[in-house]
């Protein structure tokens, strides 16, 4: 691994010194125009919504400000990209949407500071801790062109408030702690000065100040740019006993980097409803799951509509086999489960009716007369990754569409306010059947429908009235078969972390 000294700012370790370089941001470059600065935010509050940057030169309400911007919204995790500016003193503001509207006389407010933006730097700024407390970090950054095709740049910020101070070290993603090299210590709300590395696969370590084992191994990145990158070292929000996550900030997005060691956790839903081509089934399934070290876990006597408790075990690829609890007849064997480091997974089991083509000749009216001969349940899974986000003021919903049907492909679900129809609705998923997709709501009262064209005829599926606040938490959305609904089919809404 190749480490630039390009300054005489020294960092010692028992092993070697690197010497650190003040921080060169190529993928902005320096501009023709001598008045251009930068700005950029990361939001990194665990439990804050998506939040606005708001620039102004002027917080007097005046039409002629020639600079009023406020840039698109920012998810935990997440960055804006780097944004031109002329140099001139600006009006700061953070703020989160918490009516219908983004425009900027509708947001809540969280900070506003006035900031220099200097020609050829970026004012980087980062918001961390408790959205309801929140810090608010901002970092001068100066932009310099680098020439160099084979270096790429490097800094660190320290966010991971149960550590005052850590020291980083890397090596190469074929190497181990024993072969990397130490690259500075990182205190906390700080930004080091640059480093500059050679283009390749790398490996991150942790350590606690002046520690010879790792508290943090992460998974390896390539970095193929000649760039600028700051490598965020936050709290871990996953379900991973690891107390880092690493945020690689580079020009326009955010890699996250969890512990390889990190555990991973799952679960299983039951949504396979009682049906005539399902011999012998009255809705009751049991799971066996082969895990490390040949160890076996069992899920007995899960019934349709309910969920197992949840399994934490070492990230890595299993299988798994699924009975009729009623008779033991298997109904799939090993299937996949593959768990990523850190993630919280959900597995839905389901049922999908197919007609039947034994000689595999793709005719299912052998007797052609008109009717499909005979039909088949084939019993499906698909695993869903839980969401992380603890925002208080916004909350997400995964949508997951069960249905089985030949009547529609998909379903539209709308989020309604109460100023709004159908028609008007601004919050709506379109989800095909056996797929999910997810949608954030700011905390209000909504009139939920699922709605599925019929012989070219909207029909309400179902509905029910959804109240999110502060103490709400990230839901899945099922729908799925119902024989007692007059439709035939219901949504359920459920908390995402259900354990029974």
């Amino acid at each position: 691994m190749k480490l630039s000294k390009t300054t005489s700012s020294i960092i010692r370790s028992p092993a070697l010194y690197i010497g650190l370089a003040v921080l060169s941001l190529t993928g902005c470059g320096s501009s023709d125009d001598d008045s251009t600065g930068y700005i950029r935010f990361y939001n990194a509050s665990y439990n804050a919504p998506a939040v606005y940057l708001t620039v102004d030169e002027d917080l007097d309400e005046d039409d002629d400000d020639e600079v009023e911007i406020t840039y698109s919204s920012v998810q935990f995790g997440s960055v804006t990209s780097n944004n031109a500016l002329d140099n001139d003193t600006y009006w700061v503001e953070l703020g989160w949407q918490d009516e219908e509207s983004n425009d900027r006389s509708d947001l809540e407010v969280i900070y506003q500071e006035q900031h220099k933006i200097k020609k050829d730097y970026i004012t980087f700024v980062a918001l961390t801790d408790d959205i309801r407390d929140p810090t608010v970090l901002t970092f001068d950054i100066p932009v310099v062109d680098d020439d160099d095709d084979d270096l790429f740049n490097l800094r660190f910020l320290n966010l991971n408030t149960n550590y005052a101070s850590v020291d980083v070290y890397m090596s190469e993603d074929n190497e181990t702690f024993n072969e990397a090299e130490f690259v500075s210590t990182v205190e906390l709300n700080s930004l080091t000065d640059n480093i500059k590395v050679e283009q390749d696969q790398y490996i991150f370590y942790i350590t606690e100040p002046g520690g010879s084992e790792p508290i943090f191994t992460s998974e390896d990145i390539s970095y193929s740019v000649v760039s600028q990158y700051v490598v965020a070292l936050r709290d871990n929000v996953g379900v991973g006993s690891s107390p880092f996550t690493i945020d690689s900030i580079g020009t326009n997005s955010v890699t996250e980097l969890n512990d390889v060691d990190s555990e991973a956790s799952f679960g299983f839903y039951n949504g396979i409803a009682t049906n005539r081509y399902i011999p012998d089934y009255s809705g009751v399934v049991d799971l066996n799951v082969d895990l490390i070290d040949d160890s076996k876990l069992k899920v007995e006597d899960l019934a349709y509509g309910e969920f197992s408790n949840t399994t934490t075990t070492s990230n890595g690829d299993y299988s798994f086999d699924i009975y009729n609890a009623d008779n033991d007849t298997l109904f799939i064997h090993d299937a996949l489960l593959s768990l990523e480091e850190n993630a919280d997974n959900m597995v839905f089991i389901y049922a999908k009716t197919d007609a039947i083509d034994d000689d595999e000749d793709d005719i299912i009216d052998e007797n052609e007369d008109g009717i499909v001969d005979d039909y088949e349940s084939i019993i499906k899974s698909i695993t869903i990754t839980k969401s992380t986000s603890s925002s208080i003021y916004s909350h997400g919903i995964k949508v997951v569409n069960l249905s089985d049907s030949d009547d529609f492909s998909r379903v539209k679900f709308y989020f309604v306010e109460s100023d709004e129809v159908i028609s008007t609705a601004d919050n709506t998923l379109s989800v095909l059947q056996e797929s999910n997709s997810s949608i954030s709501l700011i905390n209000n009262t909504y009139s939920v429908y699922a709605i599925a064209t019929i012989e070219d005829t909207d029909i309400i599926m179902d509905s029910f009235q959804l109240t999110l606040d502060e103490d709400s938490v990230e839901q899945f959305l099922i729908f799925e078969a119902d024989d007692s609904s007059s439709t035939g089919f219901r949504m359920t809404l459920v908390n995402q972390n259900q354990d029974n």
